[in-house]
């Protein structure tokens, strides 16, 4: 189990870099935000786990609000002060979810998963993102998530854990390679991934199966596929449609 993190985060990152390349950012960041690291924590914690899967689903409101803050300064004044909105954003709704029980929060997700963010202009060619960094990155979280279960519980743990911080370095990294109007549309890719997110806590909080939570996430992510700016074609389709 100790090496799970280690194998996990390069492989999201990597995957989430080459889907991007092929499909698009925003089909890049849906996949930065696979349950790969709360899954991990989930199987961690053992008869906790269920309990941070709720915790984690009630605050999907307080991550779309991060990926609706993040996309709309960081297009306008750059990925520091995205990072930062992001992080109030994130914080504030946060905040609110705490004054209301666990399965309201959840509730009101659904809803605020049917947001989207406004479709980018043109996309600037450029590097490879950098998936090393986002792989010690995601290392960190899980390892801060499962420390936090261990001091605070549970509750604390789901919070951590759903602080989407692959997604925010994913997007740091592809406004650097790319430029920010791809980083804002791997965040509206963003939106759409926490669907399937949402059905994994969901499905494990109630039944305390990973197994069948990871089934949610499938089936949820191709309901939900359609709805990825997938005709925002990325440099290497470019490329490969002039050739």
């Amino acid at each position: 189990m100790v090496l799970a993190p280690l194998l996990a985060a390069p492989t999201l990152m990597f995957l989430a870099s080459w889907v991007e390349r092929r499909l698009g950012p925003a089909a890049g960041g849906a996949i930065a935000a696979m349950p790969f690291s709360i899954a991990i924590i989930v199987v961690s914690l053992g008869a906790d786990g269920p309990a941070v899967a709720a915790s984690a689903a009630a605050h999907v409101s307080a991550q779309v609000a991060f990926a609706l803050a993040f996309a709309w300064v960081i297009v306008r004044r750059g990925g520091a002060l995205g990072l930062g909105a992001a992080a109030l954003a994130f914080a504030a709704v946060s905040a609110v979810i705490a004054l209301v029980p666990v399965w309201v929060a959840i509730a009101c997700a659904v809803p605020a998963l049917a947001l989207k963010i406004k479709g980018p202009g043109p996309l600037g060619s450029g590097g490879r993102v950098d998936a090393r960094i986002g792989s010690v990155v995601v290392i960190g979280v899980v390892g801060a998530a499962l420390l936090a279960a261990d001091v605070f519980g549970p509750g604390v743990a789901g919070i951590v854990a759903a602080f989407p911080t692959l997604s925010a370095t994913f997007a740091l990294l592809l406004a650097r390679a790319r430029g920010v109007e791809a980083a804002a549309c791997a965040l509206g890719g963003l939106i759409v991934g926490l669907r399937g997110y949402l059905a994994f806590c969901v499905v494990v909080a109630v039944t305390g199966s990973v197994l069948l939570g990871l089934v949610g996430v499938a089936a949820m992510n191709l309901l939900a596929a359609r709805s990825l700016n997938l005709h925002v074609t990325s440099p290497d389709r470019r490329r490969a449609a002039v050739a």
